[in-house]
């Protein structure tokens, strides 16, 4: 049995996610094909490294400068580039998959909502009490925080309006014990399917073990014993999540569901993205402007290492279905307008590459929309689906996560969030 460069990526990506580096929601999922495209440097990779850096010499938007904040306070951990030439960041402790964890006592890094120049000067700000994933500026000039189970507006001088906890998910006691039962169930067969995993995985360590320098699929001794520590791991963990009670279980799950991932907020509604009740999809819900009367108006969208972003755009939704490297655009009570995209590694203008992209989108102020990748491009299409151009190239690191972007209000600027060191990268336009 040989051992391919999927193989190699696979190990990695275990390694990554079992040992902290990466994160998990529940269970045993794994950024695979994230671990694929860091790790397998083939003809495809180096193909896509020499056409960025090429559009990163010729694109309109170049990059220039970074907006900061202080690393005492935390790192920026989304953004939403304002109307009037302002931009908003959220800041704090970074906690997401493939975000550097901040070296400072979390105890002392606060998270906030900031309000900086065009140039990234910090003006004002407010402490949140939780920790922020995702900003927006509502057509009246609110600002729309979410984080964790929390949804916060707040009035542009920085007065907190309203706020509250999770309005899309409540269980009636009966609920509840429908909800513990249904999830008790899940679990049961999650250690089954996991159990089974490891078992494959060890035959693998001892069949790669028993060959000889020379033999068809001999590995190194480091390699194998990468395959070794991950499935010790791995079994360590499955063994934590086999002493858990089904108390325990449901409330993971029911923390899982309530967490809302990103917010957009139009004249008059506000739709979050979350989690699916049971398994790895998220959902968008609407919200009265009051954040009562939650309906979930889009179901089983797939996104890979918690990432799902919606925005706002005329007459509906645009959402970023990255795991199936589309943009899908609806109205705002969920029914489909139209989908464009598709998978593209040998040529990043004629669809989306790595593992899942799009990441995010926002719109240029043309009537256009922008998607980003997470590997720094940032293309232009027409509402339509019809794709326009690549407008420019952050240098950031590639990898599965937030890849925010905005565009000042005068079009000359590109902002983009580098969620693994914590700024935001901008891109003026030449000329």
């Amino acid at each position: 049995m040989g051992i391919s460069s999927f193989g190699i990526g696979w190990i990695v990506g275990v390694i990554l996610a079992w040992f902290g580096l990466g994160k998990r929601d529940q269970g045993f999922p794994l950024p695979v094909r994230t671990a694929i495209q860091a790790f397998d440097l083939g003809e495809e990779q180096r193909r896509e490294k020499e056409s960025l850096d090429e559009f990163r010499r010729t694109a309109p938007f170049r990059q220039s400068r970074t907006i900061n904040v202080d690393p005492a306070r935390g790192r920026v951990l989304g953004f939403r580039a304002l109307r009037d030439g302002r931009v908003a960041l959220v800041t704090g402790r970074a906690d997401a998959y493939g975000a550097v964890t901040d070296a400072h006592d979390p105890a002392t890094v606060d998270n906030r909502l900031v309000w900086t120049d065009a140039e990234g000067g910090e003006e004002r700000s407010v402490t949140l009490g939780f920790t922020p994933r995702g900003v927006t500026e509502a057509p009246d000039g609110t600002l729309w925080v979410v984080g964790g189970s929390t949804v916060a507006r707040f009035a542009a001088d920085g007065a907190k309006l309203a706020e509250a906890e999770a309005p899309h998910f409540t269980l009636s006691p009966e609920g509840r014990e429908e909800f513990v039962e249904e999830m008790r169930a899940r679990h049961a067969a999650e250690l089954e399917s996991h159990t089974k995993s490891i078992e494959q995985q060890e035959e693998m360590v001892a069949e790669l073990e028993a060959k000889k320098e020379g033999d068809p699929g001999y590995q190194t001794a480091e390699v194998v014993d990468l395959y070794k520590r991950s499935a010790e791991s791995m079994k360590r963990h499955l063994e934590s999540r086999r002493q858990m009670t089904d108390e325990q279980v449901a409330d993971e799950a029911i923390e899982r569901v309530k967490q809302i991932h990103r917010v957009a907020v139009s004249e008059d509604a506000v739709f979050i993205v979350t989690n699916m009740e049971t398994g790895y999809g998220f959902a968008v819900w609407r919200l009265s402007p009051d954040l009562s009367e939650p309906t979930r108006v889009v179901e089983g969208l797939a996104g890979c290492c918690g990432q799902m972003d919606v925005q706002v755009v005329e007459g509906g939704l645009a959402i970023a279905e990255n795991s199936r490297h589309q943009v899908r655009l609806v109205d705002f009570d969920g029914e489909p307008i139209r989908q464009f995209g598709e998978t593209s590694r040998s040529d990043v203008t004629k669809g989306f590459g790595g593992c899942c992209n799009p990441m995010n989108t926002c719109l240029d102020g043309d009537g256009c929309l922008l998607t980003s990748e997470s590997n720094g491009l940032v293309k232009r299409y027409g509402l339509d689906g019809t794709y326009r151009e690549v407008i420019g190239v952050a240098d950031v690191q590639p990898g599965c996560k937030n890849s925010s972007i905005g565009m000042s209000a005068d079009g000359r600027t590109l902002y983009y969030l580098d969620a693994i060191e914590g700024k935001v990268v901008v891109l003026d336009k030449e000329g």
